[in-house]
């Protein structure tokens, strides 16, 4: 006996998501928050070395998924020195419409090391907690990072937060 229908399913319709316009756009997106990050630190490298200020640590503690500030110290050369009353453009880079807005110039390097761990940890694609210390080389206009995974392994989440909350210290 002959069979006359078809044994294959019909071809699937040609799909209507534009995958080479998502992909233009997330690249868009990707170099539009690149330009914002290097501006923020281009800004937090000129208001540092203007106070006399060579370099800055961050400590910092990642709990999974949320990045905690724990210490601030800066230091001129080999000397700690207090931190400038001073305030600083900044660019939030969850916003949709970016604006600049005037940070303490502490706040402003909690929320750029909260920035760049937020960016690290995205790109590893790992949400391990971790220990460690950021410094900004104001001098060097370098960031230099120490990233200690701590043994537990997260379950996988959505992307991290950091909170820029830290630690009260000699700031």
């Amino acid at each position: 006996m002959r069979q006359n229908s078809p044994t294959l399913p019909a071809p699937l319709p040609p799909a209507s998501t534009d995958f080479h316009g998502l992909q233009a756009r997330h690249a868009e997106a990707e170099a539009r928050l690149a330009a914002l990050m290097a501006a923020n630190m281009t800004r937090l490298y000129d208001h540092l070395t203007r106070a006399g200020i060579t370099h800055v640590m961050v400590s910092f503690h990642c709990d999974h998924d949320i990045c905690r500030i724990i210490g601030l110290t800066a230091w001129a050369d080999d000397v700690e020195c207090p931190c400038p009353d001073v305030t600083i453009p900044y660019v939030a880079l969850d916003q949709p419409a970016p604006a600049p807005g005037n940070l303490a110039l502490r706040h402003a390097i909690a929320r750029i090391a909260c920035d760049v761990l937020q960016d690290l940890r995205a790109a590893s694609g790992t949400a391990r907690a971790a220990d460690g210390s950021f410094c900004f080389d104001a001098a060097a206009r370098a960031n230099l990072l120490d990233y200690n995974p701590c043994d537990a392994m997260a379950p996988s989440g959505p992307p991290q937060a950091c909170a820029a909350s830290y630690a009260q210290g000699p700031w």
